[in-house]
């Protein structure tokens, strides 16, 4: 599976660049998010704006991501989710229970709004 990681602070952006998240490309994928949730960061942002296909090996992996983070106090955020995916993450209801939005600055301001609303 082809990514990359670009950490900015206590932050990490995973960058896939495939077309495809699946039974094929999803096992290697959910390492890789065990060793990032692992590593201390407090947001993991997963940009999945190359992604045309997505099938429920590809959900699991993103579930996944939430939970090891949760776990750690943190936030997986998926970004820039293609219609074809963002349709099954809605079918299959999963946009109740991750975190997604259009961008990483989006995600970001809200996680800010919460921050200072939580220190206010």
């Amino acid at each position: 599976m082809r990514y990359s990681v670009d950490h900015i602070d206590n932050t990490a952006t995973l960058m896939i660049h495939e077309e495809r998240l699946d039974s094929l490309t999803s096992s290697e994928f959910k390492g890789e998010l065990v060793v990032l949730c692992r590593s201390g960061i407090e947001v993991l942002f997963i940009d999945m704006s190359q992604i045309v296909y997505c099938d429920s090996a590809g959900l699991g992996a993103m579930l996944l991501a939430h939970r090891e983070m949760k776990a750690s106090g943190g936030y997986s955020i998926i970004v820039a989710l293609t219609p074809t995916v963002k349709s099954l993450i809605e079918l299959a209801h999963l946009d109740q229970v991750l975190y997604i939005y259009d961008t990483r600055e989006e995600a970001m301001a809200d996680l800010t709004r919460e921050e200072e609303e939580g220190e206010g």
